[in-house]
C-alpha cells in the first residue's frame, strides 16, 4: 500500500512508487482516491506517476496500455476531474532501465529517473562531467538506451 508523507519544513521527502505527499489543505477525496489506486495497481509495471493539478481539483493517472476494469472502477464518478494520460512508454520499463543506466554508468551520471509523462528518462550529469565534453547531451551521447534521455547538468541530491 502507498504511505501517505506528510510534507515537512524541511527538503522534499525521497518517494517511491506509489508514494505521494499530501500538502494539508487538499482535497482529500483525492490524497483517499491515490491511495486507493496504489493499492490497486501499485505493482502494475503499467501504472504511471499520478498527477495532481496546482489547483487540487484534477488527478492525472498515467497507463501504458488498455486500463483493468479494477482500475477504471475506482476511477468512475470520483467528485472531480480525473484524466488518463496514455504513456508511450511502459513506466516499469522506464524505472528498470533508469536502474541499469545508473549502475552501468556511474562515472557519466549523477541520477536518473522515469520522466512522469512516460516519454523517457531525465538523466543529471554532474558539472565536471559535462563541462569537458561540451554540455549534457555530448556527455551521454555515448551511452545506448531503448528510450530517449533527456539530460541535464546538475548534482543528484543527498539521500
Amino acid at each position: 500500500m502507498a504511505a501517505r508523507k506528510k510534507p515537512s519544513a524541511g527538503p522534499a521527502p525521497r518517494l517511491g512508487h506509489g508514494e505521494f505527499v499530501a500538502y494539508p489543505g487538499g482535497p482529500t477525496a483525492i490524497y483517499d482516491l491515490l491511495e486507493r489506486l496504489s493499492e490497486v495497481a501499485g505493482d502494475s509495471p503499467d501504472f504511471g506517476t499520478p498527477g495532481i493539478s496546482l489547483d487540487r481539483k484534477r488527478l492525472t493517472v498515467r497507463w501504458h496500455g488498455e486500463l483493468p476494469e479494477r482500475v477504471l472502477a475506482l476511477l468512475a464518478d470520483p467528485g472531480f476531474e480525473v484524466a488518463v494520460q496514455q504513456t508511450p512508454y511502459r513506466p516499469g520499463g522506464l524505472r528498470a532501465e533508469a536502474e541499469r543506466l545508473l549502475r552501468e554508468h556511474p562515472g557519466v551520471l549523477a541520477a536518473a529517473t522515469a520522466r512522469p509523462e512516460g516519454d523517457g528518462i531525465e538523466v543529471l550529469v554532474p558539472p565536471a562531467v559535462a563541462e569537458p565534453a561540451g554540455g549534457a547531451d555530448q556527455a551521454v551521447a555515448g551511452i545506448s538506451s531503448d528510450v530517449p534521455l533527456f539530460a541535464e547538468v546538475g548534482e543528484a541530491p543527498p539521500p
